[in-house]
């Protein structure tokens, strides 16, 4: 039992970008293939086990540790947005204090502490930091913000209208990572305006007076 999560231990940090053994002061390559294969692995192991060491890779001291936990991080998280919701407001701090050259972690976290939220004052106390990645320079950095001002509009109705504002600009948006957002975020935000019209009172009554 010890051998087989040891052996699985040592998969799972393969993936998460250790460094080779012929170049050990080196991160090996990190792509996309690689996240979406670490994620993967996630949901096989113990969930408290997988939870753990992602954290405790977040929380490290290693630069590339960061940005492959960040981008694991992001992505189970919006497969199953509650299960890293007990971290929340760590992950909102770790995107808080990431430093600037560390861009990447630092947007994959952000995304990962806005989906994480579930309260309405946690998701406030993200908001300013949130604006403030929207303001800066890095296109990539703004698009990640996008993404995340989106996941926080999902559970927060008063920020719908100008998040929709702020996608539907994003469309047209010269950089492609502002459009690739904008096409991935919308659908989800559309989807919730009609449900909250359905829902409406004064819908259903104008519903009520056209069938009669």
């Amino acid at each position: 039992m010890a051998r087989t999560e040891a052996k699985t231990r040592k998969s799972l940090t393969v993936l998460a970008g250790a460094r080779p053994a012929h170049r050990p002061d080196r991160p090996r390559p990190w792509s996309s293939t690689d996240a979406a294969a670490a994620a993967k692995d996630f949901f096989t192991r113990p969930r408290r086990t997988a939870v753990r060491e992602l954290i405790r890779e977040l929380c490290s001291g290693d630069p590339f540790d960061h940005r492959c936990a960040a981008e694991l991080a992001r992505l189970v998280s919006r497969r199953k947005p509650g299960i890293l919701a007990a971290y929340s407001d760590l992950l909102a701090e770790v995107a808080a204090t990431f430093p600037m050259e560390e861009w990447q972690a630092r947007g994959y976290v952000l995304v990962a502490a806005a989906v994480s939220t579930t309260t309405h004052a946690q998701r406030l106390r993200l908001l300013p930091l949130v604006r403030a990645r929207l303001a800066e320079d890095r296109v990539a950095v703004r698009a990640m913000a996008l993404e995340t001002f989106a996941h926080l509009a999902i559970r927060e109705p008063g920020l719908r209208d100008e998040a929709m504002a702020m996608l539907e600009t994003a469309r047209y948006d010269p950089a492609p990572a502002m459009r690739c957002r904008a096409k991935l975020m919308l659908p989800m935000l559309m989807g919730l305006a009609v449900q909250a019209d359905a829902a409406s009172p004064q819908k259903r009554d104008r519903h009520a007076r056209a069938r009669s």
